[in-house]
C-alpha cells in the first residue's frame, strides 16, 4: 500500500540481514513501544520476503496499537497475512480483538471461533472467544466455552480454570468461582490473580465449610505479594480488613501505601491513588456519621 511504502527501511538496522532478523527486530521494538522502528523493520522484513506472514501480522500489530486512525490499515495486514498462511491463529485472534475493541462481537466471534477451529488444542483462542462472550453478558455461554476448552487442551492450563472462574463469579456461582480458583491454584501456586478470586468468591460462601476470615485473609495477602503488580488486588485487601474491623483503619491505609511504593505502570498507580483518596473521604465521612449519634 502506499503508508507501506513511504516507510524508510533504513530506519530498521537490520534491514539488509534478511527477512528473519528484520522480523524479530521489529518484534522487539513493538515490545518496547517504538512503533515507527518496529514498522520499519517489519517492511523490511517484506521487502527481503515477499508476504511473509509474520510481518504482515507484525504491521497489523503496529497499526492495532495506533487505534482507531490505525484500523484499517491494521484489518488489512492481518487480513493479508491470513491469506497466505490461513492457519495462523495469532492472526484469527487479533482480527477478533480488533472488532471486539470497536464492539462488534458478532464480528469478534466469527474470528475468534475460525481460530478454535484451526487450532483446537490452544488455550488463547478458547480463551479468547470465551471472553468475548463474557465481555458481551452471555456468561451461561463463556462457562460452556471454557468447559469445552478445558476438554480440548491437552495439558491442564491454570488460565482457563482462572476465568472460567471469573465467570462463575458473575454467574453468581460463588462455589463453582472457589473450586476453580483452587485447581489454577493447585497447577500453579504463584498464581497471585487466582488467590484474589479466591478471596473474592470466598467471601460470598456460608456455612460450615465457607473459608474463615483468616483463610481469607491470607488469600488477599497472597495476591498482593505474588503479583503486586495490580490496583485491586491492594484495594480489596484494604476493604477487606476495614470492613472486618474499624479499629484496622490505619491497617487498611497502610496496604494501600505499599501497593503505591511498588513499581506499577501509570494505569494501576492512578487506580491506586484514587482508592487511597477515596477510602480516606469514606473513613472521614464514617467518622462523622459515628460522632452525629
Amino acid at each position: 500500500t502506499q503508508v507501506l511504502s513511504n516507510v524508510d527501511i533504513g530506519a530498521c538496522p537490520d534491514h539488509n540481514s534478511g527477512h528473519r532478523r528484520a522480523n524479530t527486530a521489529a518484534t522487539t521494538y513493538l515490545k518496547r513501544g517504538e512503533l515507527d522502528q518496529a514498522l520499519a523493520c517489519f517492511v523490511a522484513a517484506l521487502s527481503s520476503k515477499q508476504n511473509f506472514p509474520p510481518a504482515l501480522y507484525g504491521i497489523g500489530e503496529t497499526f492495532a496499537k495506533r487505534t482507531p486512525s490505525g484500523f484499517e490499515m491494521a484489518r488489512e495486514s492481518y487480513e493479508l497475512s491470513l491469506k497466505h498462511w490461513p492457519e495462523f491463529v495469532d492472526a484469527h485472534i487479533a482480527l477478533g480483538d480488533l472488532w471486539a475493541d470497536r464492539g462488534d462481537r458478532t464480528r469478534a466471534e466469527m474470528h475468534y471461533e475460525s481460530a478454535t477451529k484451526t487450532r483446537p488444542k490452544d488455550a488463547l483462542a478458547w480463551d479468547a472467544l470465551a471472553r468475548n462472550q463474557m465481555n458481551d453478558g452471555r456468561l451461561n455461554q463463556a462457562v460452556e466455552t471454557y468447559d469445552t476448552a478445558i476438554d480440548s487442551v491437552v495439558n491442564e492450563v491454570p488460565g482457563l480454570y482462572f476465568s472460567r472462574g471469573r465467570a462463575q463469579l458473575l454467574r453468581e456461582e460463588f462455589e463453582a468461582c472457589a473450586n476453580d480458583a483452587s485447581h489454577a491454584l493447585k497447577r500453579a501456586s504463584q498464581f497471585g490473580q487466582a488467590y484474589h478470586l479466591l478471596a473474592a468468591c470466598s467471601l460470598k460462601l456460608s456455612g460450615p465449610n465457607a473459608p474463615s476470615t483468616n483463610d481469607v485473609e491470607t488469600y488477599f495477602r497472597q495476591a498482593t505479594q505474588l503479583e503486586p503488580e495490580f490496583a485491586d488486588h491492594f484495594l480489596d485487601f484494604a476493604r477487606f480488613v476495614y470492613d472486618d474491623d474499624h479499629a484496622r483503619e490505619s491497617e487498611a491505609r497502610r496496604i494501600i501505601e505499599i501497593g503505591l511504593e511498588g513499581d506499577l505502570e501509570d494505569g494501576e498507580r492512578a487506580k491506586l491513588e484514587d482508592g487511597l483518596s477515596k477510602f480516606n473521604e469514606f473513613v472521614t465521612s464514617t467518622k462523622a456519621s459515628r460522632d452525629e449519634l
